[in-house]
């Protein structure tokens, strides 16, 4: 379709109308619609997921047999013979008896429970002592812990509730 308008088809160099000759009031056609390119696969690289997971899961695995439960993060008992001997429970403290292999030098004891945090190194040798400030009633975790590069491992463990106020 063209516009024949002699105002618009005008030739300024050459002072004539351009009949005949394409101007820029006609129509050219439509471009090239977009659907018919290819457009990108979405679901194309899913398989690389699901090979990720499968690696992740055979890492995960043989560092369990290669490692043991210590490589994830779990907590064992890599001294067999430290142990809580006995415990005695009290209003607002807790007492211990703790027996540490010789040669272990590494082991603390601490109670934690509520708001408190209280912590003491352990020697090799029979170890008694006690924790103070404690509040009545409360349940308290008695732990003998030894402190390995960024973690910990619990030896011992033992959960306790101090007695009331009433009794």
């Amino acid at each position: 379709m063209r516009n024949d308008s002699p105002l618009k088809n005008y030739d300024s160099f050459g002072g004539v109308t351009k009949n005949g000759a394409a101007t820029k009031n006609d129509f050219a056609g439509n471009p090239t619609p977009k659907e018919y390119h290819a457009d990108p696969d979405n679901y194309g690289n899913t398989h690389s997921v699901g090979r990720a997971l499968i690696a992740v899961f055979a890492a995960s695995l043989a560092a369990i047999l290669l490692f043991g439960g210590g490589a994830l993060g779990t907590t064992t008992t890599d001294v067999p013979g430290a142990k809580i001997v006995s415990t005695i429970v009290a209003l607002n403290e807790i007492a211990y008896n703790i027996s540490v292999p010789a040669g272990e030098e590494a082991l603390s004891v601490r109670v934690v429970g509520g708001s408190s945090k209280q912590e003491k190194k352990l020697v090799p040798g029979t170890n008694e002592g006690k924790f103070a400030g404690l509040s009545a009633g409360k349940k308290y975790t008695l732990e003998v812990f030894m402190k390995q590069g960024f973690g910990e491992t619990i030896v011992a463990s033992k959960t306790l509730r101090t007695k009331p106020l009433d009794q």
